[in-house]
C-alpha cells in the first residue's frame, strides 16, 4: 500500500449547517397591549369520571403513563368564541375561554390550524400570568393539527390576533382538550413516590458518564397519555430529527415531543417542559418489534442541545443502560452491569441500578458503546428492575429503516451519535492496534486541533500520516491492520508527521468557516518505517 505524505490541510467537505425555529414565533396578544371589551365567551366542559382511569393507571404492568382524558370540544372561528378589532391598528382579534373544573392543566389540541401570513394564537391565563405563544405558520403541521402541551389550571383564554388587511382567511378549530386529572406539573418537582434507591436522577453520579446521550432522551405526550423516545442519528449526520419510540405508545403524529426535561441536580433542583415541539410524520412502524420511527415536522433549535444518539444491529452486547421518564418523572438513568439476555423479538434486562414504569415505554435501551439497540417495550412497574426491550436490529431489518437512517448506503452495522453543539472526538474501533491514535485538543473551529500517535511498541517508526473522510468503513482486514476509514470517500485532510521517542504529534489549523460547522471526519492514522500499521480510528466532530 503506497500512501504519500505531506503536512497540509486540504479543504473539508461543507456540511450545510441545521437550520434551527422556534415552536413558538416571537408575539404579544393583542389584548396585552390594547384595551379590548372583557367579556369573552366560556365554554364550561363537564369534568369526566377519573376514578376508574386512577385504578387503572396505578396498574403497574400498565404500557403508556396515563394522566388525562381527551373532552370534545369541536368550535373555532366561525362558531364561537368573539371578534374585535382594535381601533389603533386594525388588527382583527379572536377570544374564546375554555373552563373544565378540576383538571389540573389543559391541553388544546386544534384540529385545524392553518393561518395566513403575519397571523398568531396565543394561550394564557385569566390573570395574564402565563402565555404559551405566539404560534404561527411555522409551527403549522402537514396534516394540519397542532397539539400543545398541558396548561396549568382549568381554565385558558384562547386569542387569535390577524394584522390589519389580511386577505387569506384561517381555518382554526379545536378539537379537543386533555383533561389532566393526576397533576402532571407536580411531577415535574418529584423525584419520585418511591424511595431514592429506586429511580435515580439522569444528574446524579450513576449518570456522570451518560451525559451526552441523555440528551437523545424525549418525553413524548399526547392524548392524554406518555412515553419516552429518543431522537437517532443517520449517516448523513446532518440533523435529521428522527425519532423512535415504542408500537405500543399508539400514533404519535400529534404528539408535543419535550427537551431537557430533567431536575438540574441528584435528588434536587428544578425541572421544565418549556423545550418542546409539536406534530411528527411517521415512517416506519411494528407491533412485533414493538418499533416506530418518526421524523419531528420542526427542525429542533439548537437552544434544545439535542443531541443524536448513534444505533447498532450488533447483537455482542456486553452492558446496557437505559434512560427515561418512568411514570412521567422529569428525566432518570437504569444501569446493566451484565449483557442483556437475547429472546426472540426481545432484549431482556434486569437492571443493578434504577428502574422502568409506566412512561419509560419508548425509552432507548444502550449498549457499551452508547448506541441504541431497542425500545423499552415491557417492565414490571414499581421498583421492580426488569424490562424488555424491542429489538432495533430487528426493526431496522424488517422495516427497511436503511433508507432513512442510513441515506449515505454505508451498509454498516452501526453508527456512533452526532453532537451538532460542540466539538468533541470518539475513539471507535480496533483500540487493540499496536499503535493508538487520540486527541490533545479538542477539533474546536478556528484554532489548531492536535492528536497524537503512541508508536513505542513500533521501535522502527519513522513517521505516521493521519487521513480524515467523510466516511468511515466497518473494519475490513488488510496486512496493514483493520481499514476504519472509508478511502473512496471524500478526503477531508492528510497530514504527516515525524516519530520522536515513540510518538509523533499531528497539529493544523482547523478554518473558522461557518459551512464546516457540524463536519465529521472519520480519522486513522498509519505508522510508516518498518512496515505500514493502521492504528484505531477517531471520529472528529468539528464546531466552533
Amino acid at each position: 500500500m503506497s500512501i504519500r505524505s505531506f503536512a497540509a490541510l486540504s479543504a473539508l467537505s461543507a456540511l450545510a449547517p441545521f437550520a434551527t425555529a422556534q415552536l413558538r414565533e416571537p408575539g404579544q396578544p393583542a389584548s396585552f397591549r390594547h384595551a379590548l371589551p372583557s367579556d369573552v365567551p366560556c365554554l364550561v366542559l363537564d369534568a369526566p369520571d377519573v376514578r376508574p382511569l386512577r385504578v387503572a393507571g396505578a396498574d403497574p404492568s400498565a404500557g403508556r403513563f396515563e394522566y388525562g382524558v381527551p373532552l370534545y370540544v369541536g368550535h373555532g372561528l366561525e362558531d364561537a368564541g368573539r371578534w374585535d378589532t382594535v381601533a389603533e391598528t386594525g388588527e382583527l382579534v379572536w377570544r374564546f375561554e375554555l373552563l373544565s373544573p378540576g383538571a389540573f392543566s389543559l391541553g388544546v389540541v386544534f384540529s385545524r390550524f392553518d393561518l395566513p401570513r403575519g397571523a398568531q394564537v396565543f394561550l394564557y391565563d385569566a390573570a395574564h400570568g402565563e402565555v404559551f405563544g405566539a404560534y404561527g405558520e411555522s409551527t403549522e403541521n402537514p396534516n394540519g393539527v397542532l397539539a400543545i402541551q398541558p396548561f396549568r389550571g382549568n381554565h385558558v383564554v384562547l386569542e387569535y390576533v390577524e394584522p390589519a388587511g389580511t386577505g387569506a382567511r384561517p381555518a382554526l378549530e379545536i378539537g379537543s382538550v386533555v383533561y389532566d386529572y393526576l397533576d402532571v406539573f407536580a411531577r415535574m418537582s418529584q423525584g419520585s413516590v418511591f424511595a431514592s434507591s429506586c429511580l435515580v436522577d439522569v444528574n446524579c453520579p450513576q449518570g456522570a458518564s451518560h451525559q451526552d446521550i441523555k440528551r437523545a432522551v424525549v418525553w413524548l405526550t399526547g392524548g392524554g397519555g406518555g412515553c419516552s423516545g429518543s431522537i437517532l442519528n443517520n449517516t448523513a449526520e446532518d440533523g435529521t430529527p428522527y425519532l423512535m419510540t415504542a408500537e405500543h405508545c399508539g400514533n404519535m403524529t400529534n404528539a408535543t415531543v419535550i427537551f431537557d426535561y430533567e431536575r438540574s441536580g441528584c435528588a434536587t433542583g428544578s425541572s421544565s417542559q418549556s423545550k418542546s415541539l409539536s406534530g411528527t410524520t411517521q415512517l416506519a412502524v411494528s407491533s412485533l418489534y414493538d418499533g416506530q420511527l418518526y421524523r419531528i415536522n420542526h427542525p429542533i433549535p439548537a437552544s434544545y442541545e439535542p443531541f443524536f444518539a448513534g444505533w447498532s444491529t450488533a447483537t455482542d452486547v456486553t452492558r446496557a443502560t437505559g434512560i427515561s421518564h418512568p411514570s412521567g418523572f422529569p428525566k432518570k438513568i437504569q444501569l446493566e452491569n451484565q449483557a442483556p439476555f437475547l429472546a426472540s423479538t426481545r432484549w431482556s434486562v434486569q437492571y443493578n441500578i434504577g428502574a422502568i414504569q409506566p412512561g419509560s415505554s419508548g425509552s432507548p435501551l444502550f449498549d457499551q458503546h452508547e448506541r441504541v439497540i431497542g425500545s423499552c417495550s415491557t417492565g414490571a412497574g414499581g421498583c421492580s428492575q426488569n424490562g424488555q426491550y424491542g429489538r432495533f436490529d430487528q426493526f431496522y431489518a424488517n422495516r427497511n429503516l436503511a433508507q432513512w437512517l442510513d441515506p449515505l448506503n454505508w451498509g454498516v452495522a452501526g453508527i456512533d451519535g452526532f453532537d451538532d453543539i460542540e466539538p468533541y472526538t470518539q475513539t471507535y474501533g480496533n483500540e487493540l492496534n499496536p499503535a493508538l491514535l487520540t486527541t490533545l485538543t479538542e477539533p474546536r473551529l478556528g484554532t489548531t486541533w492536535s492528536a497524537r500517535v503512541d508508536a513505542t511498541t513500533l521501535p522502527g517508526a519513522t513517521s505516521t500520516l493521519l487521513r480524515g473522510h467523510s466516511a468511515p468503513a466497518d473494519g475490513p482486514t488488510l496486512a496493514i491492520g483493520t481499514m476504519l476509514i472509508d478511502t473512496s470517500s471524500a478526503q477531508l485532510f492528510l497530514h504527516g508527521a515525524p516519530v520522536s521517542a515513540g510518538l509523533s504529534t499531528h497539529s493544523f489549523l482547523l478554518p473558522n468557516t461557518p459551512s464546516l460547522i457540524g463536519a465529521v471526519a472519520y480519522t486513522q492514522a498509519f505508522v510508516l518505517g518498518g512496515g505500514t500499521v493502521a492504528t484505531n480510528g477517531l471520529k472528529a466532530v468539528l464546531n466552533p
